[in-house]
């Protein structure tokens, strides 16, 4: 990322207009990317879909149980994987030269995408943290970055709303529309795919070894707290 900025910023036409435009511009683009990499998580597959159910499904919908177990990660657990699905975004303006001005700009966009696109889960976890840092409070009240409010109209059955997680800026705009409405139907109709083949996003078998792993580590913290009491 650093690399591509610093080719960009030596390019005479940098210094320029549209850089103001388009790099606001690429928040939208990562934005948008977010809500449509989260709507097929959430829509197609189940944790047991072969290749991708177990790492890409199943943090979806273990989310969808447990919104708040993403607070407790870590900086490079939370973002890990994120900085990983944005990378063809960073890699890709190293190869587009800076001359002429189109391909500049073009460069500048896609780089932006992948700028911003890359905190998104670092944003995502703000949103759910009730005491997130100052600074992230001051990005959230200029609507600069996901804000709690509006992130949690997601998080209610069926949990088809509000699908963009980096800003939110798309989600009104996508919901008018039905965007990704047409797209299950485009897919399903392509494909054959029953979109939330788990009811409401939920595999029950999934869900019930998660209550059932997490009623045992409550259960065993619970045992150690009282023989500590007895100890003492």
């Amino acid at each position: 990322m650093i690399v591509s900025l610093v080719r960009f910023v030596a390019a005479p036409g940098f210094w320029d207009w549209p850089t103001l435009v388009l790099i606001p511009l690429g928040l939208l683009g990562a934005d948008f990317v977010s809500g449509f990499v989260h709507w097929a998580g959430d829509t197609w597959g189940t944790p047991k879909t072969p290749l991708v159910g177990w790492r890409f499904v199943r943090p979806f919908r273990f989310h969808h149980a447990y919104p708040l177990d993403m607070v407790k990660s870590n900086f490079f657990t939370t973002n890990g994987d994120n900085v990983l699905g944005a990378s063809p975004f960073l890699i890709a303006p190293l190869f587009i030269p800076t001359e002429p001005i189109g391909w500049l700009y073009a460069g500048v966009f896609v780089w932006a995408i992948g700028a911003f696109a890359m905190w998104t889960s670092q944003f995502h976890l703000w949103a759910h943290m009730k005491n997130p840092p100052r600074f992230a409070r001051v990005l959230q009240s200029c609507r600069l970055i996901l804000t709690k409010d509006h992130h949690q109209k997601h998080h209610k059955l069926p949990y088809q709303a509000n699908y963009c997680i980096t800003t939110g800026w798309c989600n009104p705009f996508l919901t008018a529309i039905r965007f990704f409405p047409a797209m299950e139907w485009v897919v399903s109709r392509a494909t054959g795919m029953t979109p939330r083949p788990d009811e409401g996003g939920n595999d029950p078998e999934f869900y019930e070894k998660i209550k059932a792993a997490a009623a045992a580590k409550e259960a065993e913290a619970a045992g150690t707290s009282k023989t500590q009491d007895a100890a003492h």
